[in-house]
């Protein structure tokens, strides 16, 4: 029982709509690169506690692919902004009266608008400060989660950006 306890938020996150769309130079080879770190002003627009999240779920994607942080010459620097906005919620209750050509609907909202992330993450090469990879990933999150539950939102939203990372040719 405890097991899915503990999955259901994860499940429930991961079925999100995310959308990530990716921009890349085609020129370089990204198997050369082995380091990072962010970038030295990172401003992400996100608050301090979720910044932590996020920071700590690059560092452990990063990891898993073979990057190493560093912060002596590192060969990337990461750089993260981000934009929250909300939309309306779609569910909607309707209501009807009349009959043939005189009638009146409408309909009454149920829930809270949508609490959405858009959020850009820029690979930048060191060496030249040259943009060479960059994914942007627009996803919905629940303002009410519990901070494990946000955890593990940005952690499954990174998985979703760093998929393609690094290109393979």
């Amino acid at each position: 029982m405890k097991f899915l306890l503990f999955f259901l938020p994860l499940l429930l996150l991961s079925c999100s709509s995310a959308k990530v769309t990716y921009d890349y130079d085609t020129k370089k080879d990204f198997s050369i690169y082995n380091t990072y770190a962010y970038y030295p002003e990172l401003k992400t627009g996100l608050s301090d506690l979720d910044t932590k999240r996020l920071l700590t779920a690059t560092d452990s994607i990063m990891k898993v692919k073979g990057f190493n942080f560093s912060n002596k010459n590192p060969q990337l620097y990461i750089n993260f902004t981000s934009e929250q906005y909300q939309t309306p919620n779609n569910r909607r209750i309707g209501i009807g009266i009349g009959n043939g050509p005189i009638s009146i609907g409408g309909g009454i909202p149920l829930g809270r608008p949508n609490q959405h992330i858009r959020l850009l993450m820029d690979i930048v090469e060191t060496a030249n400060n040259e943009l060479i990879w960059q994914a942007n990933i627009d996803d919905v999150q629940n303002s009410s989660n519990t901070p494990k539950n946000r955890a593990s939102f940005f952690y499954i939203m990174m998985e979703k950006v760093l998929n393609k990372y690094p290109i393979k040719k």
